[in-house]
């Protein structure tokens, strides 16, 4: 296999691990990053390599690092470097209704946010902001759609 096939390939690989980690199918990840389910599947299989942009969604969305995703060695995620509540909560960046909930540590035993779904809740660009209690409906619309 030529090194120019080799990339896609191996982040296909990593790509479905992390999916399957986080817990989520193609449709579903294909919504927290803005793409169809067949472009989820192709990158997946390897047929299709993503663009940069993309490569930071998904891993984002999946709460692994760019570089792990990419085939590095550092299997770091993002949940204990980035979309952790203790991260949340020391960036100027979060939204006050997503801190608010991040600080409510009895509420978010109560829920069991997983780092996929903090991710997902931290990625959103709403047109107002939103309360401890928008960001609360939101995540269990989303869970709403999650195919068990």
């Amino acid at each position: 296999m030529n090194p120019e096939t080799k990339n896609p390939v191996l982040l296909g690989d990593r790509l479905v691990a992390a999916r399957r980690n986080a817990g989520l199918n193609q449709t579903e990840l294909g919504r927290l990053c803005d793409t169809p389910q067949s472009h989820i599947s192709s990158m997946e299989r390897g047929k299709r390599a993503p663009s940069i942009e993309m490569v930071k969604a998904l891993a984002q969305a999946l709460g692994v690092s760019v570089h792990w995703l990419l085939g590095g060695e550092n299997d770091a995620t993002l949940a204990t470097m980035e979309t952790g509540t203790e991260h949340l909560l020391a960036d100027s960046k979060t939204p006050v209704g997503l801190a608010t909930l991040a600080g409510d540590a009895a509420l978010c035993d109560i829920l069991s946010i997983r780092s996929v779904e903090w991710g997902a809740l931290r990625s959103l660009t709403p047109p107002e902001p939103l309360t401890k209690e928008g960001y609360v409906a939101i995540l269990l619309a989303l869970r709403g759609h999650r195919q068990v």
